[in-house]
């Protein structure tokens, strides 16, 4: 059964399926949210002052001579998205969003700062880890190299071996990034279901064994998951997506993966439906009772009701998690040693899997 939910900002609560609860409030009912939007507000002014003084009074390409040595960086306003953006705009915005809308006591933001549990610490880890590079590198090594390969490099020899060459870069910009939204989501359902098969379930697996949702869970990725690279990035380059696109498209997917992980208890409606994938059916794909099968791949949900992969709305009370057991905490070195290792068994003998 769909449920709705609402917003009553100026009392203070929330209805799920007619059933009300009371966020965190400060002062008098409704002055917490105020201040928590007020904040989002002032936070978003300062980070576009910042971006507008950027592309503004920075070029966007950059010759700097250093020992006798030239270089070129071309691209400049490019880079600087993609280095900052999750850390300075989608995470603080992520965290916003679901404050305002489950209030403060319920908020990840709150557990993250006073009740971190090991599963949330691991997350953490992951993030960090991430930022710093990390884990790109030992997914480098882990991937044999593969994780290097390039869909720009393919793009430019089919031009040149074959002379296919997609250009969609008269389109708008928006509309560019909508159209190869949907291209990402579809290229990432089929993704996600081999993810889920006896070969890789090993490496995804460690992303279901968080044992509660919280906005950073999307963080949690085994760096040696390699599958993206071959049946999205490359694709999409090959498609003629532009670097800047490409960017674009990241940020959005980034930005709902916070969302789809966050602890608020709603469907989206119709949206949730068929556009964007929400909370509460995510949390039915991370379901640890796997006996009905698993659903919900898409980001999109487009794409589990054409492939049949739709089961419906989701109790947000579900158990999540994965039989194996985790140890989590910040040091994050034995769980991602042991799945790599199970990752590779899978080659040599037959092992259960979540299908």
């Amino acid at each position: 059964m769909q449920q709705a939910m609402t917003l009553d900002l100026d009392n203070g609560r929330a209805t799920l399926g007619g059933q009300a609860s009371t966020f965190g409030r400060i002062g008098r009912p409704g002055v917490g949210r105020a201040i928590v939007i007020a904040g989002l507000a002032g936070y978003a002014a300062v980070l576009a002052a910042v971006w507008w003084g950027v592309t503004h009074l920075l070029p966007d390409h950059v010759t700097l001579t250093l020992f006798g040595h030239t270089r070129d960086l071309k691209d400049v306003h490019q880079r600087i998205i993609s280095n900052v953006a999750l850390m300075l705009l989608i995470l603080p915005s992520a965290l916003w969003i679901e404050c305002v809308a489950v209030g403060w006591d319920r908020s990840s933001a709150r557990q993250l700062i006073f009740g971190r549990t090991r599963s949330i610490n691991t997350d953490l880890a992951c993030l960090f880890f991430g930022q710093a590079h990390v884990l790109d590198m030992l997914g480098r090594l882990m991937t044999l190299g593969a994780s290097m390969l390039s869909g720009l490099w393919i793009r430019d020899r089919l031009a040149v071996w074959f002379g296919l060459s997609i250009d969609p870069s008269a389109l708008p910009l928006v509309l560019q990034v909508v159209i190869f939204f949907f291209v990402y989501s579809f290229f990432d359902y089929w993704t996600h279901r081999l993810d889920h098969s006896r070969y890789f379930w090993p490496l995804h697996r460690y992303h279901h064994a968080a044992d509660d949702f919280c906005v950073v869970n999307s963080t949690r990725t085994h760096p040696a998951a390699f599958t993206a690279i071959f049946l999205i990035n490359m694709p999409m380059a090959v498609l003629g997506a532009s670097p800047l696109v490409m960017v674009y498209v990241n940020v959005v997917t980034i930005a709902l993966g916070f969302l789809i992980h966050s602890r608020i208890d709603s469907d989206f409606g119709w949206v949730g439906r068929w556009i964007i994938q929400s909370p509460n059916h995510h949390r039915l794909h991370h379901v640890l009772d796997v006996s009905e099968g698993v659903s919900h791949f898409g980001m999109a949900p487009v794409w589990d009701h054409l492939f049949g992969t739709w089961r419906g709305d989701a109790d947000p009370s579900l158990v999540i998690g994965v039989e194996t057991p985790y140890r989590h905490g910040f040091w994050i070195g034995p769980d991602l040693l042991r799945d790599y290792c199970d990752f590779w068994k899978g080659f040599v003998a037959r092992t259960p899997a979540q299908a």
